[in-house]
């Protein structure tokens, strides 16, 4: 049993490369995309969506299949293609140069596992069943997608304004840390439902002990 270490991986910039142009790789880009990295796709055809994406250069788009020499300086290497020949010599690569890599649907041959992902704002929710039954975290994710309203992304957008104002106010890590605690516990996130930011900011300035106003 593969037991994961969870973990976020800042890849805004670096070099990342994706072999395959299918659906399944399509996907991977927007997520790379998404995170700002800096994405190569090496195949020799591309969905629509991926010809779109290199014809607007927002990927390096590698018109052939995958040779050896192609990982060379990669960050993250993702596999998505139906050849098993190509897919056993990318991760002999990738792990020869020791780089990340995951090839799609093959857990053995990945070191490491991409989530189902949430994103509201600032809030990101990585859902995981360990490669074994991903369809799963789909569900949860698309559960919570319904569940969680745009009350928390505008609840950490404040969260954000608050906390260097409360760190000037309020030196003590530990007093800060019970604060955030019961600014969470509080009702703010259903003022917030509401759209009463008004209010949500009187019950910041209550719980800080100080007037949290828009700057």
């Amino acid at each position: 049993m593969n037991t994961y270490y969870p973990v976020y991986i800042q890849l805004r910039d670096q070099p990342c490369v994706v072999v395959g142009g299918g659906k399944i790789a399509e996907g991977k880009v927007d997520g790379l995309l998404a995170a700002e990295a800096k994405t190569t796709v090496i195949s020799p055809d591309l969905t629509p969506h991926l010809h779109n994406l290199a014809n607007q250069k927002r990927i390096t788009y590698l018109a052939r299949t995958y040779q050896p020499g192609d990982l060379t300086g990669a960050f993250m290497v993702i596999c998505a293609t139906d050849q098993t020949e190509i897919n056993h010599q990318v991760w002999q690569e990738a792990t020869a140069n020791q780089q990340l890599v995951n090839v799609v649907d093959d857990t053995p041959r990945c070191n490491f596992i991409a989530p189902s992902i949430l994103r509201k704002g600032d809030l990101t929710i990585a859902i995981s069943t360990s490669g074994k039954a991903p369809a799963l975290a789909v569900r949860l994710k698309e559960r919570f997608q319904q569940e969680l309203g745009p009350e928390y992304e505008r609840f950490l957008e404040l969260a954000g304004e608050l906390r260097e104002p409360l760190a000037q106010h309020i030196p003590d890590f530990e007093t800060r840390k019970a604060l955030w605690y019961e600014l969470v516990d509080s009702e703010i996130l259903d003022v917030l439902a509401r759209g009463d930011e008004r209010s949500a900011r009187e019950i910041i300035s209550r719980v800080v002990g100080f007037d949290f106003e828009p700057a």
